[in-house]
């Protein structure tokens, strides 16, 4: 009943789960596995990508502008930030939001902004109200949301050919924090980790399962479909599952350690 939900009909979509691939095009984007350096995530998407010919599935690589996918966090940081800024600018303490005590308005805002927020989200704040400065909102809020249509526009004329656009969803493993390293501006960073956030700006159904595992950690594959063709994405999501044995993220997980650890109690034997 939200006034911004579509009135196009659901359906039921576990009832008419169907994970037959024959003649499904699925379009690789390419501009995401040339970016990974990881060989063994790359290897395992490849894997994948073979079962899924072998049960009918077309498959084809498909590149979008380099220059355009780059543009991918910039764009969504000044968004993103500018609509948090806007979004939480009501929770000041005083009508809504956690209330934190002062000696007057401005000192109770203050706290409370300060002490409800964490040092991440006032730092989104700050760049956010800055790119919605009126001096700012032309050169960096509304050429963001025009570069935002630009991409989505291109996105769509890939989705127009394809039934589901796939690519490993992240370059490399979860970091240790100690090994975390602050954002690179190479193609690595900027293309083939953010590119998930092309969901985000098109708002077509896109899902991320697991594929596998490396070092013990999990690895996955996303996939993303045209506008209200959830079916679809749910039924080739399906087929995936089925090739990758991790129907149960939680239970294929634990089979795939136990497997590991068996394997490695023989050769320590």
């Amino acid at each position: 009943l939200d006034m911004t939900s579509s009135y196009m009909p659901v359906e039921e979509y576990e009832k008419n789960l169907n994970s037959d691939l024959n003649g499904k095009k699925i379009a690789i984007l390419d501009n995401v596995m040339k970016s990974i350096q990881d060989e063994r995530i790359v290897a395992n998407f490849n894997e994948i990508v073979e079962k899924l010919e072998k049960r009918g599935a077309i498959v084809e690589r498909v590149s979008m502008d380099d220059a355009l996918l780059q543009t991918l966090l910039p764009v969504y940081l000044i968004i993103a930030n500018a609509e948090a800024c806007a979004n939480h600018s009501n929770l000041d303490g005083v009508r809504f939001g956690m209330r934190e005590n002062g000696d007057n308005l401005e000192e109770i805002m203050i706290n409370s902004r300060t002490k409800g927020f964490s040092s991440q989200v006032r730092k989104r704040f700050v760049l956010g109200s800055y790119s919605l400065f009126v001096e700012n909102q032309d050169k960096l809020f509304r050429k963001a949301q025009k570069v935002r249509r630009v991409i989505v526009d291109e996105y769509k004329k890939v989705l127009d050919q394809y039934d589901v656009v796939i690519a490993t969803a992240a370059p490399t493993i979860a970091p240790h924090p100690e090994e975390s390293v602050g954002e690179k501006m190479s193609d690595t960073y900027l293309v083939a980790d953010n590119h998930m956030v092309l969901g985000n700006m098109s708002g077509y159904p896109s899902l991320t399962l697991p594929s596998g595992f490396v070092d013990g950690c999990p690895i996955g594959i996303n996939v993303t479909a045209k506008a209200f063709d959830e079916q679809n994405l749910l039924n080739i999501c399906k087929a995936i599952e089925e090739e990758t044995g991790l129907e149960n993220n939680t239970v294929g997980g634990a089979q795939w350690i136990l497997k590991q650890l068996s394997e490695l109690k023989s050769t320590v034997n």
